[in-house]
């Protein structure tokens, strides 16, 4: 336990017990918010509980929320149901607070941490049966596998033709080019490849059309980089669903978007990434099974090429999709909505037909 939670839970847990004097008969749930990408990740699933409260961590990712239209109240908050895709249970410090944790990507491309970390959770979403199951070989004990709700959208005909074809124009994509996603990890995590590319990724612009999506926490010189290149469409954006749907191969490291990617069987060219703490063997041998794997940037250019002209891996995709995602279906946030109501009733907590909108 770190030191802010010994002296917050204290006081914390009376205004936690005062603010049960007040409240309704309804549980209150809460969406943590701890960072911008935290909401595109749960957002599928806050839909189905429309009833409650999405709180940010601070007054920065408050005002962020607000301006894209979303209601938020500020931390601290004192609910029933915490849910959150990070392990942030020190901001909720006791155990009257039901904790719910979701995968903050797809699959496992990254070394578990400690399981302690998710055993304070009751639950904690996986988003397929195999990564569930490579948690419990860790000692997890609350994961259960529902898929990814972040990808509903691209499969429940939310996003659709027209959808994509408007987003396109808005572009201004060649509809004559290819067009080639590249994408980093966080540079300071060691497993980033974006050190060997952002000088040179306007190269490809006469042949493709060429966009950019950076980790959040990307450095500033790198994203500065990016952003200064006239012929690049930079996404600044924390959904990238509808632009990987776009693209007609991905272009990353050891990032969980090819994860994402590989939902749509495209093609995939990986950097060649042996350095970061948290990178494994199994994560290196996975990435390389659905993927060309280059080491510079001249090999990349030729990769490129050859995926669009004479892709081979479709059936390792196939078969990657299967420990990927329980299901790609466009139903994981139905899923994730049962299972916070079956946290509910174990907790003999009223759940009104106004609480869940399934």
């Amino acid at each position: 336990m770190k030191l802010s939670e010994y002296l917050l839970t204290s006081p914390y847990y009376l205004f936690w017990k005062v603010k049960k004097l007040f409240d309704s008969s309804d549980p209150v749930i809460d969406f943590y918010i701890g960072e911008m990408m935290d909401y595109f990740i749960m957002e599928p699933v806050i839909r189905k509980f429309p009833q409650s409260r999405i709180v940010a961590k601070n007054a920065h990712i408050k005002k962020e929320l607000e301006s894209l239209g979303v209601a938020a109240i500020s931390w601290p908050s004192f609910p029933d149901v915490v849910i959150m895709a990070r392990h942030a249970m020190h901001e909720f410090p006791i155990d009257n607070v039901i904790k719910i944790g979701m995968a903050h990507g797809v699959y496992q491309f990254k070394k578990f941490i400690k399981a302690k970390k998710y055993n304070v959770f009751q639950r904690f979403f996986m988003t397929s049966q195999e990564h569930k199951l490579m948690a419990e070989k860790i000692g997890v004990k609350c994961g259960v596998a529902i898929g990814c709700p972040k990808l509903d959208q691209a499969f429940n005909g939310e996003i659709d033709d027209t959808y994509l074809e408007e987003l396109r124009k808005s572009l201004h994509l060649d509809p004559a080019k290819p067009t080639v996603m590249f994408s980093a990890t966080w540079d300071k995590s060691g497993m980033s490849a974006v050190h060997l590319w952002h000088e040179r990724i306007e190269e490809l612009s006469d042949t493709y059309n060429v966009m950019v999506t950076l980790h959040p926490f990307m450095s500033k010189r790198y994203r500065d980089s990016i952003r200064g290149k006239k012929s690049i469409v930079y996404i600044d954006s924390y959904n990238t669903v509808p632009y990987l749907m776009l693209s007609d191969v991905l272009v990353s490291d050891t990032s969980s978007i090819i994860g994402e990617y590989c939902a749509f069987n495209k093609p995939i060219v990986s950097f060649k990434v042996d350095t970061g703490a948290r990178l494994t063997e199994d994560i290196k041998e996975l990435i390389s099974s659905i993927s060309i794997s280059v080491q510079s940037f001249d090999e990349a250019k030729i990769a490129i090429e050859e995926s669009l002209n004479n892709d081979t891996l479709g059936e390792a995709r196939e078969a990657a999709n299967k420990k990927f995602f329980y299901a790609l279906d466009g139903r994981a946030a139905d899923r994730a909505a049962e299972e916070i109501l079956k946290v509910l009733q174990e907790n003999n907590l009223h759940t009104g037909t106004s609480l869940v909108q399934v």
